[in-house]
């Protein structure tokens, strides 16, 4: 009797999940604060389906995060729970602003393909982190890593060096910040700054041949993950976002972002933030950027 209840459940879960998305996409701006409300009960089902889909994984909590894990991971999970913690408030420090969120569920995988299934089937197969309404899931360490160390804390040290977590944690800031109303390329260029300031980590210099390959902002809102060279979209995204903090600070970023949150589209906030129109900005990162 219990799986076809848990089953049904399930499917109700999934249907209020459709409903909402088609909500967060159809009302307009001026109608944000039902859009918002449409959001978070998206966020409080994805969580909903994610508890299911983790029921037998193992769990672990603190004041901010619930770890949920396969018993290969046992000895790891402990260590990368402070460690997101530590990364929680160091990504607060960089940007400034805390999240308004606790409980933030974190699952460790232990099969690389698990993750892209979970999520979706939208994820890159070699991805091995995701963020996605209120949740943050990772491929443990012990997949992707070329080191299999037995000895926990080493393959913890490979984590914090190379691992998605402060990624994935800034994507959440943006999320939260914004009430989920921002474009991608705007949290995946800052989600790379951060994780460069924390990890060190930075994706090479792509080659820009021709200014007919540059990718509008546009198309990056629109249709990031289908852009042909997606290291060329990610180091568009990082390269503008770091423009615009060299030149403006922080302060005009979160300034942006406290204006998203209040329903305001893009190109108007931005215009507001910076006073100067997004096409203009465009134009010259197009041509600092790109040879003719």
């Amino acid at each position: 009797m219990f799986m076809p209840v848990v089953s049904i459940k399930l499917k109700i879960v999934v249907i209020v999940l459709i409903l909402a998305l088609i909500v967060c996409w159809v009302i307009p701006n001026r109608l944000f604060s039902l859009r918002e409300f449409a959001y978070k009960l998206f966020q409080r089902g994805i969580r909903l389906v994610l508890n299911y889909q983790t029921r037998a994984y193992a769990t672990l909590t603190s004041s901010n995060f619930i770890v949920k894990y396969t018993e290969d991971d046992e000895e790891l999970a402990p260590l990368v729970l402070a460690l997101a913690e530590e990364y929680l408030l160091r990504v607060e420090e960089i940007l400034g602003f805390a999240p308004e969120v606790q409980s933030i569920p974190l699952v460790l995988y232990g099969e690389e393909e698990t993750l892209p299934k979970r999520f979706g089937g939208s994820a890159d197969k070699s991805a091995v982190g995701v963020y996605w309404a209120g949740t943050i899931r990772l491929v443990s360490p012990q997949v992707w890593s070329e080191f299999t160390p037995d000895n926990p804390t080493v393959l913890w040290e490979v984590f914090q060096k190379k691992g998605p977590l402060a990624h994935e944690l800034t994507h959440l800031f943006v999320d939260e910040a914004t009430r989920g109303n921002y474009p991608r390329w705007l949290t995946e260029g800052l989600a790379q700054y951060v994780e460069e300031k924390i990890t060190g980590f930075r994706l090479s210099h792509p080659v820009l041949v021709s200014r007919k390959d540059y990718y509008f902002f546009s198309d990056l809102e629109r249709d990031f993950d289908k852009q042909p060279d997606q290291l060329k979209a990610y180091w568009q995204s990082f390269q503008a976002v770091r423009n615009l903090l060299e030149d403006y600070g922080m302060e005009c970023l979160t300034n942006l972002l406290a204006e998203l949150r209040q329903g305001m589209s893009f190109m108007p906030a931005f215009n507001k933030v910076y006073e100067q129109d997004f096409a203009d900005f465009e134009e010259r990162f197009r041509s600092d950027n790109w040879r003719s």
